[in-house]
């Protein structure tokens, strides 16, 4: 059994599925915390605050078992390194056709960037 205690309340979740060498995300959120709790898989984790000037890029790797909490206003993109299910959850709107207001575009890795993100990951895992 693994328990996890969120901070706040949730009104949304979404089950997710990612095939292996897919990216997602490379956006924020303005208001909303998001946790994400991985239920299978592997991939990259690469974020970034954008509350602090200059602040460094992070990158994690996460697999299955994992809880990823991303607070507002924190630039996030999932490298996958898996196929892998997730549970995103989330307090607040979530719609569809509301999309543009939780969720904004932020370009933190370019398709061009995903290899060297695997290719290090790889060194890093040897």
């Amino acid at each position: 059994i693994s328990n996890y205690y969120p901070n706040e309340e949730i009104n949304s979740i979404g089950l997710i599925h990612t095939s292996n060498g897919s990216i997602r995300s490379n956006h924020y959120h303005p208001t909303q915390e998001q946790k994400v709790l991985i239920i299978k898989g592997k991939y990259l984790s690469v974020s970034k605050d954008l509350n602090k000037y200059n602040a460094k890029i992070n990158v994690k790797v996460v697999t299955g078992g994992d809880l990823i909490v991303t607070p507002p206003f924190v630039a996030h993109t999932n490298i996958f390194l898996e196929d892998t299910i997730s549970i995103n959850l989330v307090n607040g709107d979530r719609k569809n056709e509301n999309f543009k207001e939780h969720t904004i575009p932020y370009i933190l890795v370019s398709p061009e960037e995903t290899d060297e993100y695997i290719k290090k990951y790889k060194e890093d895992s040897q």
